[in-house]
């Protein structure tokens, strides 16, 4: 007759199954030495759009171009850009697959956005304005209209191809936003360093190009020479994309318009170009924007945490607090002045509006994707990269303009030491309460966007049991292909709820 002690001990089967939960949990996380390597496209890509920035005061004080004018020139290099984004991501999912992969050789591309950056801070001082403007405009449509977003629509594709599951994704994208934090903190500094002391001067604005290039090509690199594609970490579509497909998925997919829409505005405030200005004309060293960006250091502790903070909250939740945050760092700018301590206090602030979105879009991307294979279509992962890019360019452009427009009507000279009270104001506006605004924004439609995401997990259960299915259908004659039929057996097998197929159109579900 069996006794108490013949049975199992209840703190060693707690043991056993805890041990066994921590090992499923080490499946959803990404080594931090497989970020290392993985982050170098954001750490290149970073110090591309960091020095991008100084792109408006160059051709305003060293180059002594009219602002409105390079303002509307940006304007309309930022329309083709948006038509460029979107082409980009068309021929991304079109690019056929090759011994590299399909989306793995788009990292070739960082040497042509490195080369083209060089080439448009390199404009001869001796050039007339009418050429000065043809250059900067033709090198800068190159840079942001064709190889940038060629580069960026890939990511999502490569994300989807290396790493296996969603969980990995969230995994990834923070564990990619702390190297990379720690990273820009060198960027930050150094840059503006680099640029003050270029001065008015175009040679040596040329040759700080050159010199930044160089090596960050180099670092752009290692990701593309580091990661290959797992054909068992993503489905391989073997039919091309065709237009149809792409129309069809902008048609039937609401939430990819909203997540468009929030690249749109987030573009608005994230690419005010003014920083250089208000260092210059209201601190009085451009070089002290270097030293502030130090401040950038207290968010270290925050993204070591923001693994955790992913697991708990949901992205949209994350990006949505962080906006609101971001916009009070705007508006300590309204009284900031001079003050260094106060502008740093804005600039980890202001910074935190940003951060969630750049690093986490891939995520909000891939789930989009995975919506439309729900829906019974194309995934299409990159042409929704493209058109999140394409949303942000647009949003770029509108500030491109903006700025343009307010230094222009509040009196603003570049060819002068100090500005006008006007001037002044204008340049506190595009750096305080403008972005804020904007920033605001982002928030709301962050908290929209929930809607999808808190049923994705549900949603991504349904696709994977759909593909098992059609997998096993074509190993055992007379199995479910795919489709409703499929999931409800999986889904009644396991006691869960089948899930409509059709739109969402109940608010209160969602």
């Amino acid at each position: 007759m069996a006794t108490v002690n013949d049975a199992p001990p209840v703190e060693e089967t707690v043991k056993e199954d805890r041990a066994l939960a921590r090992i499923e949990k080490r499946k959803d996380r990404v080594s931090i030495w497989r970020m290392i390597p993985w982050s170098t496209h954001a750490f290149s890509m970073n110090a591309l759009i960091v020095l991008i920035g100084y792109f408006t005061i160059y051709a305003t004080d060293t180059l002594r171009l009219n602002p409105a004018i390079v303002g509307a020139l940006l304007v309309g290099a930022k329309i083709i850009d948006a038509v460029g984004a979107l082409l980009a991501g068309y021929l991304v999912d079109r690019a056929p697959e090759t011994k590299l992969g399909k989306a793995r050789p788009f990292d070739l591309v960082i040497i042509l956005c490195w080369a083209a950056t060089a080439c448009m801070f390199s404009v001869p001082g001796g050039l007339g304005d009418i050429a000065k403007y043809a250059w900067i405009f033709t090198s800068y449509v190159l840079l942001t209209a064709l190889f940038m977003p060629l580069y960026n629509a890939n990511n999502p594709l490569y994300t989807a191809r290396v790493f296996p599951k969603r969980a990995h994704y969230s995994d990834v994208a923070a564990k990619t936003g702390i190297v990379t934090v720690l990273a820009a903190i060198v960027i930050t500094v150094g840059m503006p360093i680099a640029v003050g002391a270029a001065g008015k001067s175009p040679e040596a604005w040329s040759l700080v190009a050159i010199c930044v290039a160089i090596p960050f090509t180099l670092i752009g690199l290692v990701r593309f020479w580091t990661f290959r594609e797992s054909k068992d970490a993503a489905e391989i579509e073997a039919e091309r994309v065709r237009l149809k497909d792409i129309f069809l998925v902008l048609r039937t997919n609401p939430y990819i318009w909203i997540l468009s829409s929030m690249s749109l505005v987030v573009g608005i405030y994230a690419t005010f170009t003014a920083g250089a200005y208000y260092f210059r004309y209201i601190v009085g060293n451009l070089a002290l924007q270097g030293v502030v960006s130090v401040s950038f250091v207290a968010l270290i502790p925050l993204m070591f945490f923001f693994p955790a903070l992913i697991r708990k909250f949901s992205v949209s939740r994350m990006i949505a607090v962080s906006s609101f945050i971001g916009a009070i760092g705007f508006l300590v700018m309204m009284f900031a002045g001079g003050n260094i301590p106060l502008i740093m206090v804005s600039s980890v602030l202001t910074a935190l509006a940003s951060l969630p979105v750049n690093f986490l879009s891939p995520i909000l991307v891939i789930d989009n994707a995975t919506y439309n294979e729900w829906k019974g279509h194309r995934r299409l992962e990159s042409v929704g990269g493209a058109l999140f890019s394409f949303s942000s360019t647009v949003g770029a452009a509108i500030a491109a303009g903006l700025t343009g427009i307010v230094l222009a009507t509040t009196g603003y000279d570049g060819g002068a030491d100090t500005q006008t009270p006007g001037a002044i104001a204008g340049i506190v506006a595009v750096n305080s309460w403008i972005p804020a605004i904007f920033a605001v924004g982002v928030g709301f439609i962050a908290l929209y966007y929930h809607r999808l995401e808190h049923r994705i997990k549900a949603i991504s259960a349904e696709v994977l049991a759909r593909r098992e299915l059609a997998a096993e259908a074509e190993i055992i004659p007379g199995a479910p292909h795919s489709g409703t039929e499929a999931v409800r057996i999986v889904r009644e097998e396991s006691g869960a709820p089948l899930l409509p197929r059709e739109p969402f159109r109940n608010d209160d579900e969602l």
